[in-house]
């Protein structure tokens, strides 16, 4: 069988979904074991600590990261099991030295820098944090590296190993009411450590022996390949990190103070958790190798109905997102959180209702790495100029809802620039059609919610209890309507045969009818 055949999608799909479940609802609960028992101040610093990963992802990038994703599977696609090793062992050394180069220059700088952001008395607890920060990058290239070959079961459970972890760490720091922010990065820091292992003897275990690529060098037209994508996505990766929401915090550090860092990343990060449901986020590591091994000659075809189906089906989990953080996003945060943040409850709808508008982000961008237009992606980063300005403007006028405002405008504008440039492939076909059904549907949807909220009052798990059971009606009709376009069906069947496509069936998102051969993940290399 294919490394990229259906059967192989479908095994990594199942994995994926499985673990990831786990994996959620322990991340979740240890957030809210975390948001609980932490100070407002000490949740602020943490927050702004870990906006230093995407900036010593950013300084140290060479795009190392984005080339790894993109030719890993290319070469074990072709069967160059030599060059895809060789590719993980310069990918892992190199961003461990830069890394190492960036984190230290930054405690070398310490007393000169962190008063910008009202940090100065936190070097200890950042050195302490940088150890976390080396081995989360290099626990993430193991994970790409793992998901390249399918091995999802592997890359993804690696994360359920993670939140567990926290989880337990953070419920008995609680339990003795000692959950400080030296003890979190601690625990957080032992978390990585373990997956760290873990995956270093799966690798070890599932890849072929080291001597099998030891004298492989690539060629001087290879390197040039690799070296021009590598050198566009170093800018696009600088780029990425102006318009990352935790890069925010720096700003609103800057001009507020850590507190407010602490609020913006509650939301934000609450927001974070709900992405990770998103079928683009939830099987990012199924559907890039699936995508960059696919046929050019056949790209045309299929690459329309693969953006279109993505799309549909991202939507299909963020229109119950943004409706629930419309309609109960003070009753969320009272019953879940305890109240803590509720004066500002109205960012949680803000915040998911850019995410709405940005679910294109991934698609287009997948499209375009594909195409291997990274100059566009390049491009596209032209934005941050009207981020860093939007922020400069709206976050003394409006605090952190400015910006949310700034940087969700941002992404949106960043992912329009690069759509227009993949428009042809990246075609949403029943775009008209799945709008305006969706708006109707989740709009009524949330009308009721408010008019059984004025009926019951102010009774917060009662109102919720109801609400949830209208967003799952109402989802289940989204189902079957035309939110869904027929080539999403017809694809999604051609991967899912075994039982869990009675249940898929069931619910209304396959058609009864057998799937068409030509519409199918990896068609031909069964």
């Amino acid at each position: 069988m294919s490394l990229y055949s259906r059967g192989q999608a479908r095994r990594s799909a199942i994995d994926t979904v499985s673990y990831r479940m786990v994996s959620q609802l322990a991340t979740m609960l240890s957030y809210v074991v975390m948001v609980r028992g932490m100070s407002h101040q000490d949740f602020g610093v943490l927050n702004l600590l870990y906006a230093f990963i995407p900036l010593v992802s950013t300084v140290a990038s060479l795009g190392l990261e984005q080339t790894l994703r993109r030719y890993q599977p290319e070469y074990l696609q072709n069967g160059n099991e030599a060059a895809a090793r060789w590719l993980v062992r310069f990918v892992a050394s190199a961003r461990f030295g830069t890394s190492v180069i960036v984190l230290g220059a930054v405690l070398l700088t310490w007393n000169t820098a962190a008063p910008w952001f009202k940090l100065t008395p936190y070097r200890a607890e950042f050195a302490l944090f940088s150890l976390l920060v080396l081995l989360y990058f290099q626990t993430r290239i193991l994970q790409l590296s793992l998901a390249a070959r399918m091995l999802h079961r592997l890359s993804v459970g690696s994360l359920t190993v993670l939140s567990t972890v926290k989880l337990i760490g953070y419920g008995l720091l609680v339990w003795q009411d000692s959950l400080t922010l030296d003890r979190a990065i601690l625990v957080d820091t032992t978390g990585f450590a373990i997956v760290y292992v873990v995956l270093r003897i799966a690798y070890r275990r599932h890849v072929p022996p080291s001597n099998f690529s030891a004298k492989y060098r690539p060629d001087k037209e290879e390197r040039r390949r690799l070296g021009r994508y590598a050198f566009y996505n170093n800018f696009n990766d600088a780029g990425s990190m102006i318009l990352n929401s935790k890069s925010d915090n720096f700003f609103i550090a800057a001009l507020i103070d850590p507190v407010a860092v602490g609020v913006y990343g509650f939301f934000t990060r609450l927001n974070e958790m709900t992405q990770h449901v998103l079928p683009v986020r939830l099987f990012d590591r199924v559907l890039q190798p699936l995508l960059f091994a696919l046929p050019k000659d056949v790209a045309d075809k299929r690459m329309p109905k693969y953006f279109t189906l993505l799309v549909n089906m991202n939507l299909l989990f963020q229109w119950p997102i943004l409706a629930a953080a419309v309609a109960f996003h003070q009753e969320i945060l009272h019953v879940v959180f305890g109240g803590k943040f509720a004066q500002d409850s109205w960012l949680l709808p803000v915040v998911a209702g850019f995410s709405t508008l940005n679910v294109i982000a991934t698609p287009v961008t997948l499209v375009a790495q594909y195409e291997e237009k990274a100059v566009v992606i390049l491009l596209s980063k032209i934005t941050i100029i009207y981020n860093v300005i939007a922020l400069l403007v709206l976050l003394p006028i409006l605090g952190v809802y400015g910006a949310a405002i700034a940087s969700g405008s941002a992404q949106v504008l960043k992912s329009c620039v690069i759509w227009w440039h993949v428009r042809t492939n990246a075609r949403w076909c029943n775009a008209g059609r799945s709008v305006i059904a969706s708006v109707s549907l989740w709009g009524a949807a949330v009308a009721l919610c408010y008019g059984i909220k004025h009926v019951i009052g102010d009774r917060p798990v009662i109102n919720l209890a109801i609400g949830a059971l209208i967003l799952l009606a109402a989802s289940f009709v989204q189902l079957r309507g035309p939110a869904v376009a027929d080539s999403d069906r017809v694809i999604l069947g051609s991967v899912f045969r075994g039982r869990e496509a009675t249940i898929l069936t069931r619910i209304g998102l396959l058609k009864r009818a057998r799937a068409e051969t030509d519409a199918g993940v990896g068609e031909g290399r069964d």
